[in-house]
């Protein structure tokens, strides 16, 4: 299927639905509000679908503005330090927070908010695992061109990654970061175990290990106390990075990055596992749930142009008494790519399908696959074979914590004319998220009737409303097309009522920053959210166009995590 055919899909569904005769080609609109999809989970009464806030407009001020009665503190930024002699790292994304006594109160696999909190989770004390997803060698260190010494590419490595560190809040309301010996840095060099059916195999280069962990973007959390940590953006490591320097070049192997990686944010001594069997692909997060069989999905997409869709559905079950079997959980399983055309999840499979036994490549004659491995290692590919349907840029998923309806973040699609996005909502046929069958239609698309461009990462309050960020490039941010947003922003939505899929700004970020990575306390009182890449356009340390967050007076723009509070709670 090519990609016009996905944009003629999305104009049949807002026919179907009487709406703006709109081209998806053409500026987006605000959508009006839609009817539950056939087979979704039946809709609770509408209850507190007003945005808990005054909206603000859009801005272009350097700083983090949110509207009157909220405010931020800054928790940690790039170089900050985390465990003796590891700090930081650099362009902060997802962020999770993680109860202290998450063991303890154990974790609800049916209250699903981002991530399971038991009852009594602690509110005020916790860990926060953070993402760093790529670095920036002229604002970390000066670089301008040529050679990078070992140094500099030591400095990069240590840089990526993700930081997992205990917050807590004081009596002010402030969070702040806290010693712990459970804190870590996951980087470069460390070290992560393969699973699944390509663990060992010649798609991994006959490795059981992985060195490393690189372009990690979202993530997710699952209902024993993990969090699955994402690898995007891997293609860009390398030769393609260090141009002549000798340091990435030795500690990197390009088939050991880009897949689902689980992390325990409470034993420092465990070693990470890349799960092979939900694939290798562009991951930007990963939505769980528990079916009614207790089998664990895991829905998925591949942040890239004309790209897919995708769920993974557990071979064992759940079990919430048993935390050490469920961490094998991730291990086997089926993985499917959506067919957008005839609502079908597609099987990858290398034993059952027959395309993908049958894909030659372009010599006409060498197989493309050989192996499940291969399916696995080459996902993208696999799922083109299997007649999954590329769409536009699939970035954040998330699941509606009422209806269970799955609504996917299509960020943008310039070459195909598609600059402002759109989000999508899914329901799998009698609510059977093992099932084969779904529908699908359009919930907001973006452009200047409706306020927003470029959505990506997506979080939902208990209530249902959704609460997103977008994902405009920082070249093209606040300019031309875009400037009516000003600078990327977040937004609420309501999901049910009169107001369903319409945008209300609730703030703004930085200059040429991303907001990323949303997240609740138990409570509802706290947001963390990660502030990405402020001012990553400037063109020396001279002439920098972000100064945020100007911790103690300093003009160096970090990435960082912030709290934000003044929310009423849930």
């Amino acid at each position: 299927m090519t990609n016009k055919q996905w944009h003629d899909l999305i104009e049949q569904k807002m026919s179907r639905r009487s709406w703006l005769k709109l081209s998806i080609a053409a500026v987006g609109a605000a959508v009006a509000p839609i009817p539950a999809l056939t087979g979704s989970a039946a809709a609770a009464p509408a209850s507190r679908t007003a945005p808990p806030f005054s909206a603000i407009k859009a801005q272009k001020t350097d700083d983090l503005v949110l509207p009157r009665g909220y405010s931020y503190n800054v928790v940690r930024a790039f170089g900050d330090r985390i465990t003796d002699g590891e700090n930081f790292g650099y362009n902060a994304d997802y962020t999770q927070f993680m109860p202290i006594n998450g063991l303890d109160v154990g974790f609800d696999a049916k209250n699903y908010n981002s991530a399971f909190y038991g009852k009594g989770a602690s509110s005020s004390d916790g860990m926060l695992v953070v993402n760093h997803e790529y670095v920036n060698p002229m604002l970390i260190y000066g670089y301008t061109g040529g050679t990078k010494s070992q140094a500099q590419i030591d400095q990069e490595r240590a840089a990526v990654g993700l930081s997992v560190f205990r917050v807590q809040k004081n009596k002010n309301g402030q969070w702040g970061f806290a010693d712990d010996p459970m804190n870590r840095r996951i980087n470069a060099w460390t070290m992560a175990q393969f699973t699944g059916p390509a663990a060992g195999s010649s798609a991994v280069k006959g490795s059981a290990m992985a060195m490393g962990s690189v372009g990690n973007c979202s993530g997710g959390a699952t209902p024993w106390g993990t969090v699955l940590t994402c690898e995007e953006n891997v293609d860009e490591y390398g030769t393609a990075v260090d141009k002549g320097g000798a340091g990435w070049d030795s500690a990197y192997t390009k088939e050991h990055q880009g897949w689902v990686m689980e992390v325990d944010p409470y034993n420092p001594s465990s070693m990470p596992r890349k799960h092979t069997a939900l694939g290798r692909f562009r991951h930007e997060n990963v939505a769980v749930v528990v079916s009614s069989n207790n089998k664990v999905v895991a829905y998925m997409g591949d942040d890239k142009n004309d790209s897919c869709v995708y769920k993974f559905v557990s071979a064992g079950t759940y079990d919430p008494a048993n935390r050490e079997a469920n961490m094998r959980l991730l291990e086997s399983g089926d993985l499917y790519v959506a067919d957008f055309s005839t609502g079908k999840w597609r099987l990858l499979n290398y034993d059952k399908v027959e395309a993908l036994r049958t894909a030659l490549k372009a010599d006409g004659k060498t197989p493309v696959f050989t192996s499940q491995a291969d399916v696995l290692a080459d996902a993208r590919t696999a799922a083109l074979a299997a007649k999954g349907t590329p769409v536009d840029r699939p970035e954040d998923i998330e699941i509606h914590p009422k209806t269970g309806q799955v609504y996917i973040a299509l960020t943008n699609n310039t070459p195909h004319g598609n600059f402002h996005g759109q989000i999508v909502r899914l329901a799998e046929d009698n609510n059977n998220y093992e099932g084969q069958d779904f529908d699908w239609e359009l919930f907001a698309a973006g452009g200047p009737q409706s306020g927003f461009s470029s959505p990506d990462n997506m979080i939902f309050d208990p209530n249902g409303n959704l609460w997103m960020v977008t994902d405009i490039s920082s070249s093209r941010v606040g300019t031309g097309i875009y400037s009516f947003q000003g600078n990327n922003a977040m937004f609420f939505f309501a999901t049910e009522g009169p107001n369903a899929g319409k945008a209300v700004q609730f703030a703004s970020g930085p200059n040429e920053c991303e907001m990323t990575g949303q997240c609740w306390t138990p409570d509802g009182r706290t947001m963390f959210l990660a502030i990405q890449h402020p001012g990553e356009e400037s063109p020396s340390l001279d002439k920098l166009s972000s100064t945020w967050p100007r911790i103690n007076g300093e003009s160096y723009p970090r990435p960082a995590v912030v709290a934000v509070n003044g929310f009423k709670g849930f």
